[in-house]
């Protein structure tokens, strides 16, 4: 029981990082009209196409920040991404794989302009999705309209957030206009929480040393 205890805890501490947390945002470095690839830190990720454009290898527009501040769109994160790289998903009705070369846990979306006004896009993602952040963008301040594992905007810049640990995640795509484009982030887990974890992994290797000690 106690050792079961230390596992839960544990593993609430992997997944519950605040949403102060630091963000290790994608550099993305090959991309085509047949998908994209990047990586977070050790972590490969890839998305398959069709795309409409985007940018890569830290070359182009900077739509995260305004001036030298975060877009008011981004500012309830603790750091936008650090290059300027996205990624444009297309087609209508249309399901793009995400897939990453190692588990994320509750990885971050930041959006630029989904949609257009008057033309709200939709896209749907294969795992329950919150609202982190929305307002004043590069382009506009529309609105996110959540349903489901949906988001539909006209216009919309902002931070989503998927729930769940995954190795791959689909994304669909309906009524695309001009592009909408995306990257995507993982949280670091900060100094305390890795004692945390630490600490807990120790008392589980004590537990079941001590257990096995006992039954021999």
């Amino acid at each position: 029981m106690k050792v079961t205890s230390i596992i839960a805890a544990t593993a609430v501490a992997a997944v519950a990082l605040p949403a102060s947390a630091a963000i290790n945002w994608a550099s993305w470095n090959s991309a085509s009209v047949a998908g994209a690839t990047g990586t977070i830190g050790a972590v490969t990720v890839a998305i398959d196409g069709p795309l409409h454009n985007a940018q890569i290898n830290n070359v182009g527009t900077n739509y995260w920040l305004n001036g030298g501040s975060p877009w008011a769109a981004y500012d309830g994160v603790s750091n936008v991404p650090g290059n300027v790289d996205f990624i444009a998903p297309n087609g209508d009705g249309v399901t793009h794989t995400i897939t990453f070369s190692s588990a994320v846990t509750n990885p971050y979306i930041a959006v630029i302009s989904l949609g257009r006004t008057n033309v709200p896009t939709q896209w749907t993602f294969g795992a329950p999705v919150s609202i982190v952040d929305q307002g004043q963008g590069f382009f506009g301040n529309g609105v996110f309209t959540l349903s489901g594992n949906s988001v539909t905007a006209g216009e919309a810049h902002g931070i989503l957030r998927l729930t769940g640990t995954f190795t791959s995640v689909t994304l669909r795509t309906d009524t695309t206009e001009f592009w909408s484009g995306l990257t995507i982030g993982t949280a670091v887990p900060e100094p305390a929480t890795w004692a945390m974890m630490i600490l807990g992994f120790g008392l589980v290797g004590a537990s079941l040393r001590r257990r096995t000690t006992v039954t021999a």
